[in-house]
């Protein structure tokens, strides 16, 4: 036993040293990614907070116009993260040099999309015994056309930057 915790406490002492010195070497490079993430995202997670508290702040009015309050956080959150996923994997084909890379960046975004909205509103419909709510449906997809238009403004952007185009 104690011959397996030493063992362990070197492996965990070399992996420590190694992670330590690797990110001395790229330090330069982690925070200049981070800035670029924290720039790109700014815009997605300010349209999440918005549409969350403009939710919030009408939900009397909402209810009253037969709105599901519930369905419509919950498609603000799905909408938020599908963006949030395609917009990396759409990033990755931007920066590419290979134009293959990016036509499947933008299929498996949209593919990704598509498969998981269809599977959250079979799922909705199954789970309300066949009632949906068409007002909520319809504004949650006016929120996925927003969504959408600020990925496609900051993948521009990205695109517009690119050196090797």
């Amino acid at each position: 036993m104690v011959k397996f915790f030493f063992s362990f406490a070197c492996v965990v002492v070399a992996v420590n040293n190694y992670n330590r010195a690797h990110y001395k070497n790229n330090q330069r490079h982690f925070k200049k990614m981070n800035q670029f993430v924290l720039k790109k995202f700014t815009p997605l997670i300010l349209l999440f907070v918005v549409i969350n508290i403009l939710i919030l702040i009408f939900a009397g009015s909402l209810i009253a116009s037969g709105f599901n309050l519930g369905f419509l956080l919950g498609a603000n959150v799905v909408l938020f993260v599908l963006s949030c996923m395609g917009f990396i994997i759409q990033t990755k084909g931007v920066r590419s040099t290979n134009i293959h890379a990016f036509i499947r960046g933008v299929y498996s975004s949209l593919l990704l999309k598509m498969f998981v909205i269809v599977a959250a509103i079979v799922i909705y419909i199954l789970v309300m015994g066949g009632k949906a709510n068409k007002a909520s449906l319809f504004t949650s997809m006016a929120i996925y056309l927003v969504y959408t238009s600020i990925e496609v403004i900051q993948l521009m952007k990205i695109a517009r930057n690119k050196t090797d185009a």
